[in-house]
């Protein structure tokens, strides 16, 4: 999981350090540090810090471990990330509704089809689709794609899914 988090440290030397020894200690991944100097407050540094953790109990002991070092949380959140499907559908797309197609898959909390491209040389020919699909995590990586499969047989369509590379 991708995890936002602002604390705000001692300003003296070696401080950063101290906070960032927990993370790496609970396996995380440091992604990004904003060390916000130019905004000292009553002795105190705020920083930003974005990183990866496998989990929430990690997590816990990362926040725990700099509250034992009077290191103050004074933010914390799990980034939520957008993830994109991209699929190519022929068959009589725009016979078979292409707009209740994009509504059944829109209608799955955290999936959005973000773009559609459509390709009809002969309106009384096959036609193909290239759709993006946004995502809120595997999960509903997954849930799009099955309902795709469930709409595409109900009507005739063949799918071409995009090689899909997520982390979990």
């Amino acid at each position: 999981m991708k995890v936002s988090l602002d604390m705000v440290l001692k300003d003296i030397p070696g401080q950063l350090v101290k906070a960032l020894e927990p993370i790496s200690e609970y396996g995380g991944n440091i992604i990004s540090i904003v060390h916000l100097r130019e905004a000292i407050k009553g002795g105190r540094v705020p920083v930003h810090i974005t990183f990866e953790v496998k989990d929430p109990d990690r997590l816990n002991k990362i926040v725990n471990e700099l509250e034992k070092r009077d290191i103050w949380v004074s933010k914390l959140g799990e980034v939520k990330r957008k993830e994109k499907i991209v699929v190519v559908i022929t068959g009589h797309i725009v016979d078979t509704d292409l707009r209740d197609t994009i509504d059944r898959l829109n209608e799955i909390e955290g999936v959005m089809v973000a773009d559609v491209a459509l390709a009809m040389p002969d309106p009384e020919k096959e036609s193909s689709a290239r759709m993006e699909i946004e995502v809120s995590g595997h999960a509903k990586v997954k849930k799009a794609l099955e309902r795709l499969e469930e709409i595409a047989e109900e009507k005739d369509l063949f799918i071409i899914k995009s090689l899909w590379g997520g982390r979990q």
